[in-house]
C-alpha cells in the first residue's frame, strides 16, 4: 500500500542515523593530533599541547584549538589556534591581526582570517553545518525537516549557525595591551592541517621587518593515527 506519514519519517530518521554512522566511521579512522615539536624553545604544556615563549617582558601562548571550526566539508576549511599573550612591560604594546602568520613545512603561508570573514563563510553554507557533535544537512529539505523535528529539543546545531556571536567574542582581542594586562582568544586560519606533516606559527612585532626572523616562533608537529 502507499507509504505513511510515520513510515516515510522512519525512513527518513534511518537514513540520518545511517549518516551519522558513516561520518563518525570517517573521522574515527582519520585521527589527527597538533603536538608541540620536541625542538620548540620555551615552556611545552604535555597535556595541553601548548608553546609558551617569554621575551622582552611579553609572553605568548600558542596552541591548535579546533582543527575544524566550521564543522565537516572540506572548502574553506577553517583552523582555530588559541592565542594568549601577557605584556609585562611598562608601556602598552600594539598587536594586529597581521602580526601572526602560519608558514606549513613546505613554506606554504597562510594569513589570519578576520571575525567577519569566519562569520561570512560559515553563513554561506548555513545549511552545511554539522550539529554537534556529527550530524549533516546535506539537503536544504533535511534541514527543515530536522527543524520541526527538533525545534522543542534542547540540542542544538553546531553553534557558530545558532550563536554567531561566539565568532566574535571567542576571537583574540587585538589592538593595544595595557601594561601587566594579558589578552586571549582565537585566531582563525583558513587551512587543514590535517593533509600537513608540519607547520610553524609565528608572531612578528609592530617594527619587525618582514624579512627578520620573526619575535616568536612556534614549532607543531602533524601525528596521523
Amino acid at each position: 500500500g502507499p507509504e505513511t506519514g510515520a513510515q516515510r519519517k522512519r525512513d527518513v530518521n534511518m537514513m540520518r542515523l545511517s549518516g551519522c554512522f558513516l561520518v563518525l566511521f570517517f573521522l574515527a579512522g582519520c585521527g589527527v593530533s597538533i603536538v608541540p615539536s620536541p625542538q620548540a624553545s620555551g615552556v611545552i604544556d604535555v597535556q595541553e599541547r601548548s608553546i609558551t615563549q617569554t621575551r622582552d617582558n611579553l609572553e605568548v601562548t600558542v596552541k591548535v584549538q579546533d582543527l575544524e571550526y566550521r564543522p565537516y566539508q572540506r572548502v574553506d576549511n577553517i583552523t582555530s589556534f588559541f592565542v594568549s599573550v601577557k605584556n609585562a612591560k611598562a608601556r602598552e604594546i600594539t598587536l594586529p591581526l597581521n602580526s601572526f602568520v602560519l608558514i606549513d613545512g613546505q613554506g606554504n603561508q597562510y594569513r589570519p582570517v578576520t571575525a567577519d570573514r569566519i562569520h561570512e563563510i560559515i553563513s554561506r553554507d548555513s545549511f552545511y553545518l554539522m550539529p554537534y557533535p556529527f550530524v549533516g544537512y546535506y539537503y536544504l529539505q533535511d534541514a527543515a525537516h530536522s527543524y520541526y523535528d527538533t525545534q522543542f529539543e534542547s540540542s542544538l546545531p553546531y553553534f557558530p549557525q545558532r550563536f554567531p556571536q561566539d565568532i566574535y567574542t571567542q576571537a583574540l582581542p587585538v589592538g593595544d595591551i595595557l601594561p601587566d594586562a594579558r589578552i586571549s582568544g582565537l585566531v582563525y586560519f583558513l587551512v587543514d592541517l590535517t593533509r600537513k606533516e608540519s607547520f610553524d606559527v609565528r608572531l612578528y612585532l609592530p617594527g619587525t621587518p618582514p624579512a627578520a626572523s620573526a619575535d616568536f616562533t612556534f614549532p607543531f608537529f602533524v601525528e596521523k593515527k
